[in-house]
């Protein structure tokens, strides 16, 4: 299999076999940066141009009642389509998504899987009990509490589930850690790579707060990618991640987080629990040997 061991050793190949002016460098280093947001700015344009589509058949539908409503499956169905798209792409190409993502799933280390699912579940709960603990300016989590809110409305709050505990992290883990990385790691050292995903990772989130954690969150999820050779391991961190969101909804649902001197231990428990659980995982999943 090829992995970002060959794709960094091309890189350093060709670095000693040319000298290059820092101009050149800035130019050759804008270029692979445009060259890496490609499959993003599909990701991102395809629910948006399908939900004109949908304005466009409902005969006048407002875009913010169609948002309301509806976002659930436009999301849905633009999650769909990316990836159908970057598959397509890749076989025209005669390579295939697999490659060009470095997702292997039949090359899979089950135990390292669920410690990476608690490692992300334990992060989500610590996260989401941080923001509701700690009086933030509303400023800096309202974007979040609407995203999270807006999770079990809509047209079907099943599809939202789905979508957001496994389509989503399997799409955005091929797009930010697959092909972004991948391209980034052509032009930049590691940790520079890195750096710059994690970035734009965190700028396509909707809050000041949510931005910071979706950082370090990038942080991590490309270092266990890089760790791994093959993004199936992010792909089971992500998937952890998101998958608090259920949950947290269910626990919302029953009113205990809003019962006065009730809800308060509760919410201080559920971070506690969580930021035990991730901490632990962690620690055991250092010991894993990482991919040879």
């Amino acid at each position: 299999m090829s992995g970002r061991r060959e794709i960094q050793e091309e890189r350093q190949a060709d670095g000693k076999s040319q000298e290059a002016t820092w101009e050149q460098k800035v130019w050759r280093s804008m270029w692979v940066i445009l060259r890496a947001l490609k499959p993003l700015i599909l990701y991102l344009a395809l629910p948006a141009i399908l939900m004109c589509a949908g304005m466009i058949l409902g005969r006048g539908r407002n875009g913010e009642s169609l948002a309301k409503t509806s976002g659930n499956f436009y999301y849905t169905a633009g999650i769909l389509a990316t990836f159908w798209i970057l598959y397509r792409r890749s076989r025209k190409r005669g390579s295939s998504l697999w490659e060009d993502a470095t997702l292997y799933p039949k090359e899979r280390d089950v135990g390292k899987i669920l410690l990476l699912l608690g490692i992300g579940f334990g992060c989500s709960l610590t996260f989401s009990a941080i923001l509701t603990l700690v009086p933030f300016p509303a400023i800096l989590t309202e974007g979040y509490a609407r995203a999270s809110d807006g999770v079990g409305t809509g047209t079907d709050p099943v599809l939202a589930f789905i979508s957001t505990m496994l389509l989503a992290p399997v799409v955005e883990e091929v797009i930010f850690r697959g092909y972004m990385l991948n391209r980034l790691l052509s032009g930049f050292e590691e940790r520079e790579a890195m750096f710059i995903s994690s970035l734009v990772f965190a700028l396509c989130h909707v809050s000041l707060a949510w931005m910071a954690y979706a950082f370090l969150m990038g942080m991590l999820l490309a270092w266990v990618s890089i760790r791994e050779d093959n993004i199936l391991y992010s792909v089971a961190l992500h998937i952890g991640f998101n998958a608090s969101v259920l949950p947290l909804w269910l626990l919302n649902g029953t009113g205990i987080f809003d019962r006065g001197w009730v809800g308060l231990p509760v919410k201080l428990a559920v971070g506690i629990c969580g930021c035990w659980a991730a901490f632990c995982l962690y620690r055991r999943y250092r010991k894993e040997e990482p991919y040879a």
